[in-house]
């Protein structure tokens, strides 16, 4: 039977043997050498060449297609075989040999390498040299909506939990919203500090937590062991679905987040109260600290609870802390406008803008052109 035809027994290369399929014409294929008759592979398997009809005039083969012989092969009969071994794919190691697909090690791509790894490490490092990130704030809850605004170019977004009804199964899916651009990291700023919280939201797959009314440093450690694996902290395991916002697949991917991304989790306190400026040296001096952020509403409120103190002095005291220790400043800021003066006070990770305020203004703002334009029907 002519070899072409044997689709089963021929050992015609499959689409997973990792060799090219074998073309409809190929280059004149030239006999084996001369078997040895007592090898017993070429005394059970004789080969016959090839012959094709001759090629047109001025058609000559790709070379990929050259210098292709068949050699017998002890467990299928015949396979094409070329006579240097197939080039590697770009970056991909090489499969133990003889290892079958099913038994190959995975191909998963490492935390250092997912699409939304490198986003959090990207956000770090900003942090870390003080280039300016600017964040909007979710309130609506709606993955539509944080899906949109996401996709503005935002460095980041903060799905609050504290002054929105949100439930988890909605935050999970305005996590896995945000993380979806593949340019916002998501980051949820939690209720309280009980740790079902912190369980919800990281095993969502959130980037970062910011912790309102962190007041003394037992609290911070309480937050920061809330966010870590042990033997470093006390968080639960459970996270089945953060590492496919990670862009984690495969058998490893719960292991690859354990293991390396779930340690570079975000955990920014937030300094809304004159008890918690007061200690904020005490918070950083034990280190480990990725950010602070300014609550300024509740912090003024706090603030006219203390006749002696001024809101200036205790933000500026603030603002000294960071500084001394080094540790990236964050705030809200009520516009554009404010987030870059902001900047320029020394903050860095800032929010530029707020979901249904930019619904708002912008409904309100086109609604006043259009009356503007319709004034001389009136």
């Amino acid at each position: 039977m002519d070899p072409r035809m044997r689709s089963q027994g021929g050992g015609f290369p499959s689409r997973h043997s990792g060799y090219p399929l074998t073309p409809s014409i190929q280059p004149s294929i030239q006999p084996p050498p001369p078997s040895h008759p007592s090898h017993p592979s070429h005394s059970a398997h004789p080969v016959h060449p090839i012959h094709h009809p001759p090629q047109q005039s001025g058609m000559s083969p790709p070379r990929s297609q050259q210098h292709v012989r068949y050699y017998p092969s002890p467990s299928s009969g015949q396979i094409p075989q070329q006579q240097g071994p197939p080039p590697p794919r770009q970056g991909a190691p090489l499969p133990p040999q003889g290892m079958p697909p099913s038994r190959r090690p995975s191909q998963t791509p490492s935390p250092q390498t997912s699409s939304s790894g490198n986003l959090l490490s990207r956000l770090r490092y900003k942090l870390r040299r003080r280039i300016p990130v600017f964040g909007v704030w979710l309130t609506i809850p709606s993955p539509v909506t944080a899906r949109a605004l996401a996709a503005q170019g935002f460095d980041w977004a903060c799905i609050d939990m504290e002054h929105t009804p949100l439930s988890p199964a909605l935050m999970a899916e305005m996590v896995s919203a945000v993380a979806s651009s593949g340019t916002c990291v998501p980051i949820v700023r939690v209720p309280s500090h009980s740790p079902e919280w912190f369980k919800w939201a990281l095993d969502a797959g959130a980037h970062g937590v910011i912790v309102p009314m962190v007041n003394t440093p037992e609290e911070l450690l309480n937050a920061q062991r809330l966010c870590r694996y042990p033997p470093a902290g006390k968080r639960s395991m459970g996270a089945y679905f953060a590492p496919n916002v990670f862009g984690l697949r495969g058998p490893r991917a719960v292991s690859d987040y354990v293991d390396y991304v779930s340690k570079e989790i975000l955990v920014i306190p937030q300094i809304e109260s004159v008890e918690g400026a007061v200690n904020l040296p005490n918070m950083l001096k034990a280190g480990g600290v990725d950010a602070v952020f300014v609550g300024p509403y509740d912090l003024s409120a706090s603030v006219r609870g203390a006749p002696d103190m001024q809101v200036q002095d205790v933000m500026a005291h603030v603002e000294q802390s960071a500084k001394e220790y080094e540790v990236p400043l964050g705030i809200y800021a009520a516009s554009g406008a404010a987030a870059g003066a902001k900047h320029r006070d020394g903050y860095t990770m800032i929010v530029a803008a707020n979901d249904i305020e930019c619904l708002m203004s912008s409904a309100a703002d086109n609604l006043d052109r259009a009356r503007g334009e319709a004034r001389h029907f009136r």
